[in-house]
Formats: structure tokens, sequence, C-alpha cells
């Protein structure tokens, strides 16, 4: 019963963004849909997981209930002026298609540097025959590649930009579709499933945007599966290829037959998180005062403060009682603020992903559309991890802000500081 009233509420909170914003991917639609679709599964009771208490599902109620505050600020504030929402502009008549290239063709150059960095640095290191041997040691050092690191996580952004691209120019030329191809298997090659979950979903919500209105048509219902399918289908591949599939690991607390063993490696990820959140509060912790929220700021601090004790990246895992330790984006809110976090950050998150969006809808740029489906995915991934705070989340922004100036027609200029209606 649990399960069916989330399961009703994630598609409700979907066709309430569609009847009052027109769209059904707002950031709010986004957020509720995922968050009941989640939860809803975790009462499906498919693995053994710690139940969860009334302290957990308190801190979740206020987190979902700040979020859905903060975004309907903004919302309130369109709907007084109607205007925001008709006849959306196309952004087609904004970008030089040209000029669109240059900067996408310079970016493809720094992505396959970023790349090559990457594999010499791993020959030197572990040797590249541990992708098959040591997959997860390859994982970490991948993650520990400072500064040449950023041109290696450039192909996702260059995904996305050359997604968009074929959205609104159609045709694309060879070169464009080889820098897609090349940007997929550079996520397959880091061995995380949740880089590649990072492109494809940011560059769906960029299609989905792209587009002058959005409706359910046969082509973005196509869009959506065959997004589901890859997304699956490459969580499965290197779960197979890298040996990670969590079913023979956790035998002992999962509850379905072993003829579902496939859907247990999804169900985890998507569900994992709500336990280890409660572990996490149930737990002792040192709080950190604003290392994991303004991430980026620490990071470049420590260039010139080398000394300075930066927040660990990896967090601490819990056995609850399968062994994970992401504990949805509100970890580490807890973490930098206490309970503070839990009423002041989601608030801000869904006030600024909701402010951006109606942005976007109201004056469609490059910029608004690549950074709107930027935050919708960290607004989906929520989920499992905070992705809002993250130094590569920031450094797609500017990379994106970089390409709307040199590419954006100068008359059209003035869009980013128009805001709504």
């Amino acid at each position: 019963m649990i399960t069916f009233c989330l399961y009703s509420s994630a598609v409700g909170a979907l066709l309430f963004s569609k009847r009052t914003l027109g769209d059904y991917f707002s950031p709010l639609a986004v957020y509720l849909f995922f968050w009941c679709f989640a939860l809803g599964s975790f009462y499906l009771n498919w693995i053994s997981f710690d139940l969860l208490g009334s302290e957990v599902i308190t801190a979740i109620g206020i987190a979902t209930g700040m979020f859905v505050a903060g975004a309907l600020i903004p919302v309130f504030y369109a709907w007084s002026r109607p205007a925001a929402f008709r006849d959306p502009p196309s952004m087609l008549h904004h970008v030089d298609r040209s000029r669109l290239e240059m900067a996408m063709l310079f970016l493809f150059g720094l992505g396959v540097f970023g790349f090559a960095v990457q594999l010499v640095h791993l020959q030197m290191e572990v040797g590249l025959s541990a992708f098959i041997t040591a997959p997860q040691r390859v994982r970490d050092v991948h993650s520990n590649v400072k500064y040449l690191g950023f041109f290696d996580i450039l192909n996702l952004a260059n995904f996305v930009m050359g997604t968009v691209y074929v959205t609104l120019f159609k045709r694309p030329k060879w070169w464009v579709v080889g820098m897609l191809v090349f940007a997929i298997l550079t996520t397959f090659f880091s061995t995380d499933r949740t880089r590649f979950f990072y492109t494809v979903i940011w560059a769906f919500y960029a299609v989905v945007y792209s587009r002058k209105q959005v409706r359910i048509t046969r082509q973005i219902l196509l869009g959506g599966l065959l997004t589901m399918g890859a997304l699956i289908g490459f969580f499965l591949l290197i779960a197979k290829i890298y040996v990670k599939q969590a079913f023979e690991d956790n035998m002992e607390y999962i509850k379905i037959s072993q003829d579902y063993a496939l859907a247990i490696d999804p169900y985890i990820y998507l569900t994992g998180s709500f336990p280890v959140f409660q572990a996490f509060l149930n737990d002792e912790f040192d709080h950190t005062y604003g290392k994991y929220t303004f991430e980026p700021l620490v990071k470049v601090i420590e260039v010139i403060y080398p000394d300075l004790s930066r927040a660990e990246i990896v967090g601490k895992f819990y056995r609850v009682p399968v062994e994970l330790n992401a504990g949805t984006y509100l970890q580490p809110y807890v973490l930098d603020w206490g309970i503070f976090g839990l009423w002041i950050c989601p608030f801000l998150v869904g006030l600024s992903v909701m402010m951006l969006y109606l942005a976007m809808r109201a004056r469609k740029s490059l910029f608004l559309v690549y950074t709107t489906a930027l935050f919708s995915f960290c607004t989906t991934i929520s989920i499992f991890v905070n992705h809002f705070s993250q130094t590569a989340t920031w450094f797609f922004v500017i990379v994106g802000y970089v390409v709307h100036r040199f590419c954006t027609d100068p008359s059209h200029q003035a869009t980013l500081r128009k805001g709504v209606g």
C-alpha cells in the first residue's frame, strides 16, 4: 500500500507539473518523482535493508517540504505573470552554428587530450591491464588526477553539447558523431557507472529543454525508453565485465528469486541510500562547517593554502546490512550544518533550480538550456549523492557559459540578465 501511494504521488507530480507549468520535467516534478519512486521501491522489500525509523522519515519529510517551499516561490511569481509561459521562444535563432562548431571542435580536442593523459597516468600507476584485473583501482586512479583530470571529464559536457547540436541542426557533421561516440566510450573506460548516468541523463534533459514545447509524443516516449534502456544496459554491462554484481555477495539479504538477479544492482543503487542516511544520522560525526557545501571554493583555497584540511570525498561505509556509503544529497548538508542543513539547504536548492528553470522557459539560450539540464540531473541523482555542490558541476557551468558567450548572437547576450517574463 505504501509503495502504491508513493508511486501514485510520483506520477501525480509529473501530471501536476504539466497542468500548471506546461512541462512534465520541471525540477520540482523531477525531484518529487524520483524521491517518491525510490522510496516506493524501497518498500517493495526486495532486500532486507534496515527498516526506516521515524528519525530518518522525519528528516526526509523536512527536506522535501523545504525543497518544495523553495521551488514554489518562483512558481507563484511566474503564475502572477502568465506571459512567462506563453509561446516559449526557440534558441535556434540565437546560436551561430559555425561558432558553435568551432567551440565544440576545440572542446573535442581538449577531451581527447584529457583522456590520453588519463591513459598515460593509469599505465604509469597500475598498468592498463588493471582495467580487467583491478577495476576498482582503475576507478580510484581516475579520480585522483589533479587539475588535468578536468580535461577528461570535459567529455561529459562534450556529449551534451553534441546532443544539443544534433537536436538543433538535425544533420551533424562526421566529427560531431565521432565526438559523441568518443565521449560515451570514455565513460566506459572510467569503470564508474555513475559517469555514464551523468552523461546520458544530462543529455536527455538538454534535448527535452531544447524543444520549444515538451509534449509526450511518440518520439519523446521512445527517447525516454531508449535512455532508460541504455542506462540499465550499461549499468549491467559494467557489473558483468568488472565483476561488480551485488547478487552473489549479498544473497543472504536478497528476498527475490535468483531469476531476477539482474534487477538487484539497480535496486540497491536506487534504494540503498535511505538506510545509509539513517545509519549516518545515528552515528557520531564532526561537523565540517561548509567544506562540502562550498567544495569548489575549498578546492580553490587548497591551491593557495595546501595545508587546508579538506572534507573526505569518499563517504564512510555502513552495513545496512549491504555495505554502502552513499546517503542521498542530504548527508553532506547535515555533515556541514547539522539539523539546520535539512531546513536551509534543500530550500535554497529548490529555490535556485526552479528560478533557473523558469528563466530558461522565458528566455531560452544555449547556456540556460545546458545549465538547467545539468541541475535537473543533479536533482535526479539527489536520491543517491549530492552533485549540486561538486566541483565538477561548477566546472561544467563555467564551460557552458564560455561557450554560450562565444557562439551566441551578440544581440541576444542580454538573455541571462532579463530573468522571467
